[in-house]
């Protein structure tokens, strides 16, 4: 098997908590040359060493932490992948964050972390270079995610350390418990931050100081990466990016769109947006602009709230989602207890996304009888009550009395427990609640929260070649909004210009295209493993039975055409079945040979 000449070292560091070993762990150029990295590698990982029906929380399952061959590099935006199987839907997921550390584990001569145990009592680690510690964190357990940060910083001595950890709802076991990475950047949607604390893991912080990535043929990588930073720069389209962040789009998709949640996706309008959306943020929040490795775009905004309770507080946002499912989402006309939730949820490293969808359940179920107050502990919560929403998010981190071990369940298994009709309004998809795009004012975006490997995501593609385009972009680990969503379908060329000449690679586009399908397909084949078929690649009830009230989708529905015409597209493009089943021929024509016994036995096992 050849080793990389370029974009990769050839190996993963593997570490094991139970024995408290590391080693190196090889990884070919073939392997990575089919699967990439980030995403792809997991992916890979995921379908050849795990058995279906394989448990998240097993003592030996794995996270894959993943930069990709672009990581490291002159490319622009660099991403961080956390891969595994998912302890909230039992699908094989995936979770992409910002900021640095996919280069500072490049730095460190590593193509991903593979992190395997379980600890007898809590650890952090130290990875520097080619060396780990296991740390003892016993004094970081139970400290918030922000509080853990500094308190690695202060041990290591390195200000310019990159670090990934949980807060206490990874502690205690919340299915949706996050990682955040470097303070501000969230690894969410995936559960990773359960899986990291049921292995007794708070973290880790990784220092990269010995190694430069390899590349194959320098001058033309550097034309290469450069002519696409410099189309990035000159993008009219993202001029609003660079100006509002992700924050702005909240008016554009309340106003023009007719796709911006509110109160549980019981409409889309919702004019008190402008208080909690991008021009109040700027008028009085904002103080500086951020951003990932090489990024252009600079999308992080951090800000101090001036005025009222939560005067003082410095923090990040709102990004569009976090805005949407912890501000109109609940109903919020109060900008300063929109970003005071955003940053709770942070500091206690929950997931923003699914959080605002239990909150938003919650109160709709009161509101409808199907909850009491004696239910949830003696709390009332009702639309736009900021102090109410705190408290029910500090009991979900701690699983506290009846309301948080309730809600920590998720939406899905909360009106299964719940029933009194509450299943018609629980939005979610696979298990996981949906991200802020209401699926009727943007019926594109059904796309990914149903045809998405993980379920209920936002970001997995926008029609079927989208999805393969974001699979790329996942296991290459560059942001989508300055490559795929810039340049359409003609990524794969601007892709293959900046591979070839750093990985010594000759690939052509249209193997770009069999890599992002390939990668798509693996994954999809693990989640067959677990029973998935067309028959759960569908939205919540809501869209489908309930019309948009008003705003200017008013009166849209999702319908049983649109959900056909996706299917038959999406599972045409990809070469799958009219269930949603990778057919023999497709898993051959992209050397997923090995897993045609699996397909045939899922297809048994569950009727398929």
């Amino acid at each position: 098997m050849a080793t990389p000449k370029g974009g990769n070292f050839g190996k993963v560091l593997e570490i094991d908590l139970s024995k408290q070993t590391y080693k190196t762990r090889p990884v070919s150029d073939e392997i990575l040359q089919q699967y990439i990295g980030g995403r792809g590698l997991g992916a890979y990982y995921a379908v050849t060493e795990y058995k279906a029906g394989k448990n998240a929380l097993d003592e030996d399952a794995f996270v894959f932490v993943g930069p990709g061959p672009l990581s490291g590099t002159m490319a622009v935006s660099h991403r961080t992948c956390f891969a595994h199987k998912s302890p909230y839907t039992g699908l094989m997921t995936h979770a992409e964050t910002g900021a640095h550390l996919a280069s500072e584990i490049k730095f460190a001569g590593w193509d991903g972390l593979y992190i395997k145990g379980r600890a007898k009592k809590p650890v952090w680690l130290s990875i520097v270079n080619d060396k780990v510690e296991f740390k003892d964190a016993s004094k970081m357990w139970g400290k918030t995610t922000e509080d853990a940060h500094e308190m690695m910083v202060k041990e290591m001595k390195d200000p310019e350390i990159r670090t990934a950890v949980i807060g206490p709802a990874g502690e205690n076991g919340v299915p949706y418990a996050c990682i955040i990475v470097e303070r501000y950047r969230a690894a969410a949607r995936s559960g990773t931050g359960m899986v990291f604390g049921d292995k007794k893991l708070k973290g880790f912080a990784v220092r990269g100081t010995k190694y430069a990535v390899p590349v194959a043929d320098n001058a033309k990588f550097l034309a290469a990466a450069k002519a696409n930073k410099d189309a990035n720069v000159a993008g009219e389209a993202w001029e609003g990016i660079k100006k509002w962040g992700t924050g702005g789009l909240m008016e554009l998709k309340h106003f023009l769109h007719g796709s911006l949640i509110v109160k549980n996706y019981q409409t889309t309008w919702f004019p008190d947006v402008v208080k909690v959306g991008g021009e109040e943020a700027m008028r009085t929040f904002w103080k500086r602009h951020a951003a990932c490795t090489n990024c252009p775009t600079h999308c992080l905004k951090l800000g101090v709230i001036r005025t009222g309770k939560y005067a003082g507080m410095v923090a990040e946002g709102p990004e569009y989602e976090s805005g949407g499912l912890l501000g109109t989402n609940l109903g919020l006309t109060k900008f300063d207890e929109m970003i005071a939730l955003i940053e709770a949820c942070d500091a206690y490293g929950l997931d923003n996304i699914s959080t605002g969808g239990v909150l938003a359940f919650t109160t709709e179920a009161v509101e409808k009888g199907a909850l009491k107050p004696t239910d949830l502990d003696g709390l009332k919560p009702k639309w736009n009550d900021g102090d109410t929403y705190m408290e029910m998010i500090r009991k979900i981190a701690y699983q506290e009395g009846k309301a948080g071990k309730l809600m920590a369940k998720g939406v899905r298994k909360m009106a299964k427990e719940i029933g009194k009709g509450s299943e018609a309004y629980a939005n979610h998809t696979k298990g996981k609640e949906l991200a802020a795009h209401d699926p009727r004012g943007d019926k594109i975006r059904a796309y990914s929260y149903t045809m998405g490997t993980c379920g209920g995501d936002h970001h997995e593609g926008q029609g079927p070649a989208a999805l393969g385009m974001t699979a790329m972009a996942d296991s290459l680990c560059v942001c989508s909004f300055t490559n795929f969503l810039l340049f359409g379908t003609g990524t794969d060329k601007v892709i293959t210009n900046m591979l070839n000449p750093l990985c010594g690679w000759n690939w052509k586009p249209e193997d770009y295209w069999t890599t992002a399908k390939r990668i798509m397909t693996a994954e999809r084949v693990f989640n067959v493993r677990e029973g998935i078929s067309s028959k759960d690649d569908r939205l919540p009830i809501r869209m489908y039975k309930e019309k948009l009230p008003a705003g200017p989708r008013k009166d849209v529905i999702f319908t049983d055409a649109d959900q056909k015409d996706m299917e038959t597209k999406t599972y045409g493009f990809f070469g799958w079945d009219a269930k949603g089943i990778p057919t023999e021929a497709t898993l051959k024509a992209y050397g997923l040979d090995y897993l045609i016994a699996d397909v045939n036995a899922a297809k048994k096992k569950y009727n398929l």
